[in-house]
């Protein structure tokens, strides 16, 4: 028998709060002041903070959108040095800044964010004005190498976002340029790297980092290793059913095999230990396209039977998986 937990001691959430409100415990007028104290009601310095921040953020946008359409628009009429020489200062002023303000302050992170992306400017000017012959995947290798100490020194999770989207496209620009994109190699080498990638985040979020102690960016970094665990499942099965058994060599059936054991350990983590209500449905849903996928190929799809059951059957597996995670949600207090 499960035993629920003691209200009183769960954390005050929005569901939790509705709930004693459905149940006559509160009143609204009792309910909009325990919003408020819970800080679910944001007070006018929360809104101006907010504001600030997002102000900000568009202004460096827009700042690093310019530098690139300018050079863009103005390509033919600029002398080489000139081209260099401006994002070369550009560069230079944002880093002197983001010092000036300190690594410490928001303003100062979102600096190096700037100049981690004038890196990628200036690589890509370089690359267009001494045409090197070099494939595209070295420019992306290259910036992510060089922001490395930028992003060790920020400790800033879109810093990290960006240089872990780099490394991504390097490898699969890498493969892509080298014809063996979707193959094994590729496949090993994206699920080897966003498994550490994820591994590595949730592994830190555990030792109580300030920066890593944030949603968004370990979900972003789970649903990237759910997307290439269904990338080899697309592989396996494409290999498996369209051109036979006989075209499955040993390596991708290791690959295969290792992407379930991945699954089942995010899945069982996830469930169990640090539940997590995106990633939870997220993974459940990877599971079914696990699933499913033999299961379809098994079923046939000669008849209009075949695709009203397997309609049935997604329906049904959506339906029971998000209310799975909404009874799982409730009995952790509505945490998602």
């Amino acid at each position: 028998m499960i035993e629920l937990p003691d209200p009183l001691d769960q954390a005050p959430t929005r569901d939790l709060l509705h709930h004693y409100v459905d149940e006559r415990i509160l009143n609204r007028a009792t309910m909009k002041r325990a919003l408020q104290l819970s800080g679910f009601t944001p007070t006018a310095q929360a809104w101006v903070r907010f504001f600030n921040l997002s102000l900000l953020v568009l202004g460096a946008g827009l700042a690093v959108c310019g530098v690139y359409f300018f050079f863009a628009f103005n390509w033919a009429s600029m002398h080489r040095f000139a081209k260099l020489g401006l994002v070369e200062g550009a560069l230079v002023i944002s880093t002197v800044a983001a010092l000036w303000y300190g690594l410490e302050r928001i303003q100062g992170k979102i600096l190096l964010m700037v100049s981690a992306c004038l890196v990628g400017a200036l690589m890509a000017l370089f690359g267009q004005i001494y045409q090197t012959g070099a494939d595209a995947y070295t420019l992306f290798l290259n910036w992510a190498l060089v922001i490395t100490g930028l992003a060790i020194a920020g400790n800033f999770a879109p810093l990290w976002l960006l240089w872990w989207g780099l490394w991504n496209l390097t490898i699969v620009l890498y493969y892509d340029q080298t014809g063996n994109f979707r193959q094994t190699n590729d496949l090993f080498a994206l699920l080897i790297f966003n498994g550490l990638s994820f591994a590595l985040a949730e592994g830190l979020r555990q030792r109580k980092l300030a920066w890593l102690q944030t949603n968004w960016l370990h979900r972003v970094l789970g649903l990237g290793l759910l997307w290439v665990l269904v990338l080899i499942s697309f592989n396996f099965g494409d290999r498996f059913f369209s051109y036979g058994s006989n075209e499955l060599n040993p390596a991708r059936v290791i690959l295969y095999l290792l992407a379930i054991v991945v699954l089942a350990g995010m899945t069982t983590y996830h469930h169990f230990v640090r539940f997590d209500g995106l990633l939870a449905l997220a993974s459940l849903g990877t599971i079914w396209f696990f699933v499913d996928r033999w299961l379809f190929e098994w079923l046939s799809y000669d008849s209009g039977a075949t695709f009203l059951l397997a309609g049935m059957i997604i329906l049904g597996q959506t339906v029971g998986s998000i209310l799975w995670v909404r009874q799982r949600q409730q009995l952790l207090g509505g945490h998602a």
